[in-house]
């Protein structure tokens, strides 16, 4: 890990004040994410058109500056030194969505996830209730195909609208791999999501409303509440019992005696223990430290490998 330097975090807020783009410095990550944990980034650069970003790009590529693109946090954990590298966090009109009329919605990519679409399904649309209950943006919706109560994201999407090498694309679900919390997002780390296109079907706004209120009865009654955490950690496994039951992550971290472990100021909740929450305090290094004991223990006990659904931003621990 290089930190960075003063000269050249310098030279980025001349070039960046020369180009008249929108930055702010020294900012605590921790208020940026649903974790309430990190550290304290340099630089972050707020564009808010395509012309903005492409010029802001440009001057991190000129400047030879690492950087990443940071959304609503709800799904990662952030360094508690990220300043190896600068940020970028969409603003602006990306913040907006566009009704384009026979269900046709254009959503931008740093939307709020459980507004946005609570005020899509109640115009008498239904399909997209389950992702009122997925806090986030729906950028990072896009990237892991973000999807609960048996749908996904990519079930609704008709286009991706991208920034790859400069150049705006624009892709059908059939032309992006993806899978059950996986697009080649994730691993293509050169892609910014600017927007996407959902086709809904007109339904029963009073049928919608009931399902709205299911799904959010449901998803508080299943999760710790006014707990800072990042959603779910592990994966669920594709593991089934001999009568053909999905057992879920939570079961198998359950089985192995680890509900409540602490580290630090990091628990597996007590409540859902494939949520890790932070008590007050905590550092990503202590999350850190319960993940591989949480993958070492189940692996060992049960032979089944669980995988990470948080993505880990910068450097951890």
């Amino acid at each position: 890990m290089t930190i960075l330097s003063e000269i050249q975090i310098r030279e980025l807020k001349n070039s960046l004040e020369n180009s008249g783009l929108p930055y702010r410095e020294n900012q605590d990550l921790s208020v940026h994410c649903s974790f309430k944990i990190g550290g304290t980034s340099p630089i972050m650069v707020e564009p808010e058109t395509q012309e903005q970003i492409l010029e802001t790009l440009s001057v991190f590529k000129k400047l030879e500056l690492p950087w990443k693109i940071l959304g609503g946090g709800t799904n990662i954990l952030i360094s508690d030194h990220p300043n190896d590298f600068v940020i970028l966090k969409l603003s602006g009109g990306f913040k907006e969505y566009k009704d384009m009329g026979e269900g046709l919605f254009q959503v931008g990519a740093a939307t709020n996830t459980t507004p946005i679409f609570r005020q899509i399904s109640q115009k008498g649309y239904t399909g997209a209730e389950f992702l009122s209950t997925i806090p986030g943006w729906t950028g990072g919706a896009v990237i892991q195909n973000a999807g609960c109560y048996g749908g996904e994201l990519f079930d609704l999407i008709q286009e991706v609208e991208f920034l790859r090498n400069g150049e705006v694309l624009k892709r059908k679900p059939s032309e992006i791999e993806h899978g059950y919390r996986f697009t080649e997002f994730l691993k293509r780390k050169d892609s910014i999501i600017l927007s996407i296109l959902i086709k809904l079907k007109p339904g029963n706004l009073e049928e919608i409303e009931t399902s709205l209120k299911e799904k959010r009865d449901k998803r508080n009654s299943s999760q710790p509440q006014n707990k800072k955490s990042a959603g779910s950690m592990f994966k669920n496994p594709k593991v089934f019992d001999e009568q053909g039951k999905e057992i879920k992550a939570w079961q198998f971290i359950d089985k192995v005696g680890l509900r409540g472990l602490q580290i630090g100021g990091a628990q597996i909740s007590p409540e859902h223990c494939n949520f890790i929450v932070n008590t007050g305090g905590a550092k990503a290094s202590d999350v850190y430290g319960l993940v591989n004991t949480v993958q070492e223990k189940v692996e060992k006990e049960t032979g089944v490998i669980l995988q990470r659904e948080v993505e880990y931003f910068g450097s951890i621990p």
